[in-house]
């Protein structure tokens, strides 16, 4: 597979995961309202509750279940070093005595006796808290199907985990707060945060001990989700890639077994976040990050030694790997290495992506003949005839969006010669237009959240970077769509980028199918590549320009021209309304929405300076009755009556007119009905 593929593929990929995983916005909403109502649920209780493991992460995809960690409120380990300075009624005491590393035997130090039974002693005539027993107490509290998993009573999908909480940082952790860091990650105020909420002692003990049955282990539990939390959202994207792809390409495979867990997994991307990923995650460094945690987990296996992430020197590696287990082991991590896309192609997770990931790439730009039909064959026949005449069904969607897709990544990842790029751009933001129907059409529909978020991307990816560098219609569409969805901040950001560079004349198309195969079109693409270039201003005044396709399609056009829009036949080819009336009038449009009279106003003195302004109005109708309808909108009566007359004039010379149905006469009776019913 060459490199160029690849990346394509990747992208896909990197996409796709955001819709399997949740995208940022929802993964915070989410892990907010799951600790909200923890805490909701829990006050006024012996036991603070937190979400730890998946759920606590904030991880929605394959969740296991529900990791709840109850910790006491009345109950304190302390050490050594922090005796002093006690808050009063603390509660009961227990003093830790650190033993195998990340292990300790709690003695009994003060306060009120926790249930006599659950008390042994350590040989040495110390009365010590017996993680075994405490266990065994959880069990016999709940259902008879309750078993117990280390320190984990797991009963259904629910797993519960008793903790007590460790007052200070433990004196095995310190080296975490002072070693040395590649990277600057965490950073100094997640540092901060996960001192202060410390850490916890959870009933296990350490699987080869003797006394196991009194050990109790350190739990960072919510320190780890701190973490977690902590990491951008790209990050978190690579971690939950790496979870699916070890536990679907390792742990599932014959003779590999449950080796790596889903907590060694979180350890390795601790480690790899401190010291060996890149800054900034994407899909084009995608691939090597996955080897890189990939030839980590390797070393790990063959020493038999997983360090903890803050207590380095415990192993997470408890029982040590059979030799064929572990040459199994690291033979699949082998060949995952060499071909990570197709081993998370393979991952059922991701079977929802694989066909879109999949798909072939884009033909490169530079491979077509762009004096021939191709390019216009491919952009518009195949998008629009099925897409934008308003065949919008199941039928065609993926085709179309395979389209669109194609144009994204031409546009995006070739490397177009000046010649390219200027007939790309000529047929882009034609593209465009088609997106920003499909966009109206996705935000009506509430049933297709996905589809709307993956149209609405690629509208305005494509009315952003396909029409940014010199085509005035890409940027007029995309402020007319802002416009009529409200979006009155955005659509006066569009207007304002392109006042400080407009051209003065633009053509509006009013029907694509009947210019999609006219001579005409095929010239202007003609004269599009043409080895010398054409001046802006001709090109506008010859291009076909998007607003009015969009108003044909969708009804998406500002509703204060609904009465000239609605008069014109289906067949009229071409409307004529020059850039800067049109952009002042959304300009008006937006102000008026917002409640902004010294805006508005200024928009409309505009406007009335350009109607008297040859080179900026060609006095068509319609531009005339926008400035007209401004005026009376405003309350200008006799303003917009004159308007008006000047546009009923030029109306008259249109063949398809019909003197009954003329806008520009229907308008003056509706200001003159206005006036006079304010005058009685």
């Amino acid at each position: 597979m060459d490199e160029q593929t690849e990346f394509y593929k990747f992208s896909y990929l990197w996409k796709g995961c955001d819709h399997l995983m949740g995208f940022k916005e929802f993964v915070d909403i989410r892990r907010i309202a799951e600790q909200t109502w923890l805490e909701i649920s829990s006050r006024g209780s012996v036991f603070e509750r937190k979400l730890v493991g998946s759920m606590g992460d904030g991880i929605e995809f394959k969740r296991n279940g529900i990791d709840d960690l109850f910790i006491f409120k009345r109950i304190s380990v302390l050490s050594q070093g922090n005796m002093k300075s006690l808050p009063v009624n603390m509660g009961m005491t227990l003093l830790a005595n650190y033993v195998n590393p990340g292990y300790c035997i709690l003695g009994y130090n003060t306060g009120p006796v926790f249930s006599d039974d659950l008390y042994d002693n350590d040989g040495n005539s110390r009365i010590c808290f017996s993680s075994s027993k405490f266990i065994h107490r959880c069990l016999n509290l709940t259902s008879g199907n309750a078993r117990a998993e280390g320190p984990v009573i797991v009963d259904d999908s629910q797993r519960t985990i008793c903790a007590l909480p460790v007052i200070g940082w433990p004196p095995v952790a310190k080296e975490w707060i002072t070693r040395d860091r590649n990277r600057c990650w965490p950073e100094k105020e997640t540092m901060n945060k996960v001192i202060f909420d410390g850490c916890h002692c959870v009933p296990v003990g350490h699987s080869v001990s003797t006394t196991k049955h009194l050990e109790w282990q350190l739990s960072f539990s919510v320190a780890e989700c701190t973490l977690v939390h902590s990491m951008d959202h790209r990050l978190f994207k690579l971690y939950q890639i790496l979870k699916i792809l070890i536990h679907e390409r390792l742990n599932n495979m014959d003779g590999c077994g449950e080796c790596i867990s889903s907590y060694m997994i979180k350890t390795l991307m601790f480690w790899m976040c401190e010291d060996k990923l890149p800054n900034f995650i994407c899909a084009q460094n995608l691939r090597e990050s996955i080897e890189e945690c990939l030839t980590q987990l390797e070393e790990w296996i063959r020493k038999d030694f997983f360090p903890h992430y803050f207590i380095p020197e415990r192993n997470l590696i408890e029982q040590k790997l059979r030799p064929l287990q572990k040459a199994t082991i690291l033979e699949r991590i082998l060949i995952m290495k060499s071909g990570v896309l197709s081993e998370l192609l393979n991952c059922s997770s991701f079977k929802i992506v694989k066909e879109e990931v999949t798909a072939e790439p884009p033909l490169p730009v530079h491979g077509l003949d762009v004096a021939s039909d191709d390019l216009k064959t491919k952009c518009e026949f195949v998008f629009f005839e099925n897409v934008g005449s308003g065949h919008f069904s199941a039928m065609f969607f993926s085709r179309a969006k395979q389209v669109l897709r194609n144009f994204e990544n031409a546009y995006s990842f070739d490397t177009l010669s000046d010649l390219q790029g200027s007939v790309v751009k000529q047929m882009y933001y034609r593209t465009a237009n088609a997106a920003g129907k499909i966009a109206y059409r996705i935000v009506k529909d509430s049933h297709t959240n996905k589809r709307k978020y993956h149209f609405l991307r690629l509208s305005e990816s494509f009315l952003k970077i396909g029409c940014s560098t010199d085509v005035t219609s890409g940027k007029l569409s995309l402020a007319t769509l802002y416009s009529c969805l409200g979006k009155t901040r955005k659509c006066i950001s569009v207007i304002d980028a392109l006042l400080r560079g407009i051209m003065p004349y633009t053509v509006y198309l009013r029907n694509l199918t009947t210019v999609s195969n006219n001579s005409a079109r095929c010239k202007l693409y003609q004269e599009v590549i043409h080895p010398q270039p054409i001046p802006l201003s001709l090109k506008m005044k010859r291009g076909c320009v998007a607003d009015i396709e969009i108003i044909r399609s969708t009804f998406l056009w500002p509703a204060a021209i609904s009465l000239e829009i609605e008069s014109f036949p289906y067949k009229t080819k071409l409307i004529n309304v020059p850039a800067l009336v049109y952009l002042y009038f959304l300009r008006f449009l937006c102000f008026e929405m917002r409640g902004d009279g010294i805006l508005k106003m200024e928009a409309l003195s505009n406007l009335s300076v350009i109607s008297y302004d040859d080179e900026h109005n060609d006095g068509s109708f319609l531009s005339y009755n926008i400035i007209g309808i401004c005026h009376e909108r405003v309350r200008n009566y006799l303003e917009a009556v004159e308007m008006f007359v000047h546009a009923a004039k030029d109306a008259k010379t249109y063949e398809w007119m019909n003197e009954n149905m003329n806008p520009c006469l229907l308008r003056i009776g509706i200001v003159l009905n206005k006036k006079f019913s304010e005058e009685r």
